[in-house]
């Protein structure tokens, strides 16, 4: 379309950090597409920090290359100044748009805790609430200063716990559940609440909705 960010045409990519953004630790046999790397990620036990394909080939493959980004999690990684969330926000969240907005506004990168959103990265927002920080974060890009309108329709949360994705239904904001063709069956009784080799490139995609993984 003809609109730019000044027309509200901006968007927004936000997405959970373990088993979305990262891979069971360790595991590139189940997970041939992931890469291991040398920081420690205690999630789910702990192991080495393991990139899912999505964060091995880039977020810049994806439609998100052209929308800012975030971050909403229940855990925090491996602690908000750790050499592996250093990672995240320096390798990880990379895309052309928000490159060119965190190199004008370095206040961005820093991570927020749960409701009290004063950056686009969110730890400690928990499981079914999700929805209230990705909201939080549409808001804090449009604050004074920062000034991008982003519609709540144009705001895509990826993330690969079942649960939190049909909360999203009530702020008009769209989800989708990925690692879909990997589950863990080790966590919660073999029920596949959470993903195991996390997000690939071809399950970021533009549509609009609250999407399940197909059973």
């Amino acid at each position: 379309g003809g609109d730019d960010a000044g027309a509200c045409g901006a968007c927004l990519c936000v997405f959970d950090i373990d088993r979305t953004l990262t891979g069971k630790q360790g595991d590139t046999r189940w997970c041939p597409n992931n890469e291991v790397t040398k920081y420690w990620d205690k999630a789910y036990g702990g192991g080495k920090a393991t990139l899912s394909a999505l964060s091995k080939e880039g977020i810049k493959t994806t439609f998100c290359n052209e929308c800012l980004l975030g971050i909403t999690s229940a855990g925090d990684g491996s602690g908000q100044r750790s050499p592996w969330n250093q990672y995240i926000l320096e390798e990880v969240m990379r895309g052309e748009v928000h490159d060119a907005f965190v190199a004008g506004h370095p206040e961005t990168q820093a991570w927020s805790e749960g409701m009290d959103v004063r950056s686009p990265y969110v730890v400690h927002q928990g499981d079914r609430k999700k929805q209230y920080a990705v909201e939080l974060i549409r808001q804090w890009y449009g604050q004074p200063g920062r000034g991008v309108c982003i519609k709540p329709e144009n705001v895509y949360f990826f993330g690969d716990r079942t649960e939190n994705m049909m909360p999203f239904v009530e702020t008009g904001i769209n989800s989708r559940e990925i690692s879909c063709g990997s589950r863990d069956r080790s966590l919660y009784g073999g029920s596949g609440m959470v993903g195991y080799c996390g997000a690939r490139p071809e399950e970021i995609v533009r549509v609009q909705g609250n999407f399940l993984c197909e059973v």
